[in-house]
């Protein structure tokens, strides 16, 4: 086949396999949107995916008319599809959190902190940026939880509901091959030290290094910022919460790391009066 022909056919089953992915990715998103009360928004990725599909279908007549098109195909999709995914998922995420004046920005900052985090305790660059992709996706079980969406303090009942968004992250991003690395730190991001914490009552080493530096960040953002049923702490005082949920909540070396990062010495966290709020870091 010409070389500007070659490109031509490359170029459509490229167009093919995103549109087709985007379509997936759509028709995902609106069914975890539906599932958290998030109607209309569910509707309209409904219909972006319905399009999309239909204009897959024309490319797809388009791009195998020659009979190497579906192994270039397959490679495009071996080598983007997943990437693709992933980034309609965070996009999924933020547009659901630009829309709640409580968690708006919150995953895309737990994200860089705990990024930051693994770069203030030496470790390797790789692990740092899957750090930090494990923020991004950490909660995207919430979407499936209609209790995520409701203001104020749960029932006993709906915190039960809610405990199993960390479950419900996991199952989702676990059939994607480049997010296997990040998987535990998504389950594990609720387990506390004495194992007292979520899904599995993991305690001390047995919870993933990942996971306690994301527990970390998780908190401290959730603290600095205002929430229905109390206002934000300073981070001096979500430090000094911290601590004081240190060592039965947190591993102090991230706390530490932490504290390193935002130029606070252990000394002034001591110094911070206990049970700042009736919302503590332990259950952050």
């Amino acid at each position: 086949m010409p070389s500007h022909l070659a490109r031509q056919q490359h170029q459509r089953i490229t167009t093919t396999v995103v549109m087709g992915l985007t379509a997936i990715a759509a028709a995902l998103g609106a069914w975890m949107l539906f599932s958290a009360g998030h109607g209309a928004v569910a509707v309209g990725l409904a219909l972006i995916g319905g399009i999309t599909i239909g204009w897959t279908t024309w490319w797809i007549r388009q791009a195998f008319t020659h009979a190497d098109g579906l192994y270039v195909a397959l490679q495009i999709a071996a080598e983007g599809s997943e990437r693709h995914c992933i980034e309609m998922l965070q996009k999924i995420i933020q547009f659901v959190e630009e829309r709640d004046e409580y968690w708006k920005g919150h995953s895309d900052r737990v994200g860089r902190m705990a990024e930051q985090i693994g770069q203030r305790m030496d470790l390797p660059d790789l692990q740092c940026r899957q750090l930090n992709q494990a923020g991004q996706l950490h909660d995207i079980g919430l979407l499936a939880i209609p209790e995520a969406a409701r203001p104020g303090k749960f029932s006993s009942e709906q915190f039960r509901a809610m405990t199993k968004h960390s479950e419900i992250s996991y199952e989702l991003l676990k059939p994607l091959q480049t997010t296997h690395a990040i998987l535990p730190a998504v389950r594990h991001h609720h387990e506390r030290m004495n194992g007292t914490g979520y899904p599995d009552g993991l305690a001390g080493e047995r919870i993933p290094l990942d996971a306690r530096i994301l527990a970390v960040a998780d908190s401290f953002d959730a603290m600095t910022h205002d929430r229905p049923h109390r206002q934000a702490m300073t981070a001096l005082q979500a430090l000094g919460e911290l601590r004081r949920c240190t060592p039965a909540g947190y591993d102090p070396a991230c706390v530490d790391a932490l504290a390193a990062l935002l130029h606070v010495d252990v000394m002034e966290m001591a110094d911070q009066p206990a049970d700042i709020t009736n919302s503590a870091g332990m259950a952050a």
